[in-house]
């Protein structure tokens, strides 16, 4: 689609930062994240490296998450409460990190 038209937009200090923010965040140029928040309303930031290898992780603990359940129907609750408690505390920091970079 053929882009001719121009607008002058006029922002205060704030608001350019924080549409520089939106920018790297999302790292798209000012015009196409203009244009999303035009479209859809919202510019939806990507997945970064770090983000992926926390998912990773996550997707780690899930697997011994269900071993130490295995355990617990073989052996009892008790056999693997320690287990599941630090495994608790893994996930909680995991998910903790993502939350706090979005």
């Amino acid at each position: 689609m053929k882009k001719n038209n121009i607008i002058t937009l006029r922002l205060s200090d704030d608001e350019l930062g924080w549409l520089g923010a939106l920018c790297r965040r999302s790292k798209r140029s000012k015009s196409e994240t203009i244009r999303s928040l035009i479209m859809d309303g919202t510019v939806r930031e990507r997945i970064t490296k770090e983000h992926l290898t926390i998912i990773r992780q996550l997707i780690g603990e899930s697997t011994n998450l269900n071993q130490l359940a295995k355990q617990a129907n073989t052996y009892g609750f008790l056999a693997v409460s320690e287990g599941c408690q630090s495994m608790a505390k893994a996930i909680t920091q995991l998910i903790n990190r993502l939350k706090d970079d979005r």
